[in-house]
């Protein structure tokens, strides 16, 4: 049986493997035959362990405990895999380890990132404080695990709440749901995922230069590497309904006992929980938002923003409110509102979870006024809190008119200088709005300023559709000799030979219009700089779809030593989809289809790339920049020869 998975391996590149391996073994029930165990069988609190808790709660209660579970004995992170071999052993296989989120198991051998292994998951995501694999928290034992590979993949570093769709991995369907920043575990470890969130959030204080970690009640808790996890009420509630096990103990006697002299002190005394974070149902936020403003308003868009502006009791949510009057009725305590993003009645509302602090409406009418509120809240359900007294934060805008808005959605995606013939040179733009640009009314220049010095202008002539690209050539025989069709434009002044910048204007050239979007920086000679594209090509990331009059290079990708069959001209976020009909090669424009019958060219940075599991699956053997890639359920991506393939995030 041959399983697939894809692996998110450090952040930058996927790789994709399978193997033939044995078929999962869904493990979790304590067997009551007669079995050998290798766990060492103590079963009993040392002696004066707990001293000086007796008659603690709240905040001194998780005092002492720190002090006596920390200064544990640490492991290297290679030690930790080798000990849990032993601590999350399979008590009927001991040749094999149990997985914590799937119960499936594994030979202790088949350890690493591929298909059908198993990896040492951090159920306190690194991330959360950026304490990484180095000790004492990266490499504790009481929250590390053995997990598989992919899963753990899938797992990355959301919250732990109650999720809506069930995890399918590639090896076949899961217990486990996820939901945006959420993964919800199968239920027989719930509650052995709640304590060692305690544990963590109860052993580092901040002491020593280790990191503070705190449990709160709301999720996507650590968008800037913040120490903190939740949600709270929810790791409350599996506490209670999956109490402390013979595994969990056993577990904790062999770490204490065998590596690091340290105890989960929520395991021995799980009545320790209640004592410290007991009252789920929190008061009301104590703080509105600060800073709730406006920032970026389009035609049918309006960006908002603001700072969370924590008190002593942080909100878990805010209710973000959108009308075309201006006048608002305040939410009721205990009475949910569910989002109403349909503003054809002009109005609306949305829930936005703590940390976002941003939130776009979209789909609004073009030259209309829009007024905005925003509540903090705390809890949810019929125990839902909001704050509406003191300064309720209000802002408004009003969005722009389509006409005079175009040069917003009219920007350059690919500059191409062929390698093989400096003739097929051309430059493309893109409509990233929902309306044509008649370049009759709307007028629009494509200039190129040579060597920083030097202008040339073209006028832009026609009609560009929504979703489209448009081509302007230098040569209109060679162009379609290249590429098989005609140019939408042709000048002489699309001449650029890799250190000359282009730059697009609205309402007229560069002397008289304004700089709408740039690929290079104005008066600045290319040679030696990172927008340099001698014998190259320039594409555009897929995310980027906002003229920038400030070049970016983290919005767009240099392809050097490219030919004209390198290029992609008039095929900007193009979406394109592997079918594997010919072989397994991806440059081979026979594997690709888009829309119907097979793909122009093979996919670039401007494209969304989607992997199916149809036919011959993928192999790359050389560097590559993706800017969105979904690989469908069962895909495979194999990567040779140490190729890097990069998923890189365009500026916003």
């Amino acid at each position: 049986m041959i399983h697939l998975h894809q692996i998110w391996q450090g952040g930058d590149f996927l790789l994709l493997g399978n193997k033939q391996g044995l078929k999962k073994i869904l493990f979790y029930l304590l067997t009551v035959v007669a079995v050998v165990f290798v766990f060492p069988a103590y079963s009993q609190i040392p002696a004066g362990y707990y001293d000086g808790t007796s008659g603690l709660s709240g905040d001194s209660l998780k005092a002492k405990l720190h002090d006596i579970i920390k200064n544990h004995t640490t492991l290297s992170y290679t030690a930790v895999k080798e000990a849990l071999k032993v601590t999350d052993q399979d008590t009927i296989d001991t040749t094999r380890v149990v997985c914590l989120y799937t119960g499936w198991t594994y030979l202790k051998t088949e350890f690493g990132n591929g298909s059908e292994q198993w990896n040492r998951e951090h159920v306190w995501s690194k991330s959360h404080g950026n304490f990484g694999d180095t000790p004492p928290p990266g490499t504790d034992l009481h929250h590390l695990r053995p997990c598989d590979a992919s899963v753990n993949s899938s797992k990355s570093n959301r919250d732990f709440d109650v999720g809506t769709t069930q995890y399918i991995d590639g090896s076949g369907p899961t217990q486990c749901y996820t939901a945006p920043y959420i993964w919800e575990p199968r239920d027989e470890v719930k509650g052995d995922v709640a304590r060692m969130i305690f544990y963590m959030a109860t052993r580092y204080e901040g002491d020593s230069g280790e990191p503070d970690l705190e449990v709160v009640d709301w999720v996507n808790t650590a968008p800037n590497y913040d120490s903190l996890y939740g949600k709270l009420s929810t790791l409350l509630q599996w506490h209670e309904n999956d109490p402390v096990d013979d595994w969990e103990r056993n577990r904790n006697d062999i770490i204490y006992y065998n590596y690091q002299n340290n105890r989960n002190p929520y395991i021995d005394h799980p009545e320790f929980v209640d004592l410290i974070w007991g009252d789920t149902v929190r008061p009301e936020p104590s703080n509105h938002v600060s800073a709730f403003q406006s920032d970026t308003a389009t035609a049918s868009s309006i960006k908002l923003s603001w700072n969370d502006n924590d008190g002593s009791v942080a909100a878990d949510g805010f209710l973000l409110m959108i009308n075309t009057s201006g006048t608002f009725t305040p939410p009721v305590d205990t009475v949910p509102q569910p989002d109403d993003t349909d503003l054809s009645d002009s109005s609306g509302r949305v829930n936005v979870l703590h940390g976002v602090e941003t939130y776009t409406w979209n789909n609004l009418l073009d030259s209309t006024v829009y007024y905005f509120t925003i509540y903090p809240y705390t809890n949810s359900g019929s125990d839902i809190d909001y704050k509406t007294d003191g300064n309720v934060p209000a802002t408004l805008d009003t969005t722009t008119d389509v006409a005079s808005s175009s040069g917003s959605y009219l920007l350059i995606s690919e500059v191409a200088d062929p390698k093989d013939n400096y003739k097929a040179r051309y430059v493309e733009v893109y409509n990233s709005g929902v309306t044509s640009i008649d370049f009759s009314t709307d007028t629009f220049y494509l200039c190129r300023q040579a060597n920083g010095s030097g202008w040339g202008c073209v006028k832009l002539t026609g009609l560009l559709e929504p979703d489209s690209a448009y081509t302007v050539a230098y040569n209109s025989t060679d162009f379609n000799t290249a590429y098989g069709f005609n140019p939408d434009l042709t000048s002489g002044y699309i001449s650029g030979n890799g250190d000359d910048g282009y730059f697009l204007y609205a309402g007229g050239d560069n002397t008289t219009g304004t700089l709408v979007d740039a690929y290079g920086v104005v008066d600045q000679d290319g040679t030696g700089e990172e927008w340099e594209y001698l014998d190259s090509k320039a594409v555009r990331l897929y995310g980027d779809t906002v003229s920038s009059a400030i070049w970016n290079s983290d919005s767009w990708v240099i392809v050097p030593n490219s030919n004209t069959t390198d290029m992609t001209p008039r095929w900007h976020r193009v979406t394109v989809t592997w079918n594997g009909g010919q072989d397994s090669f991806w440059e081979n424009v026979n594997n690709w289809y888009s829309g119907s019958g097979v793909s122009s060219f093979v996919p670039d940075p401007g494209s969304y790339i989607v992997i199916s599991s149809s036919g011959n699956q993928p192999v790359i053997s050389s560097d590559k920049t993706f800017g969105k890639i979904l690989l469908q359920t069962g895909a495979i991506i194999t990567i040779n020869n140490n190729a890097v393939v990069i998923i890189k995030k365009a500026a916003q």
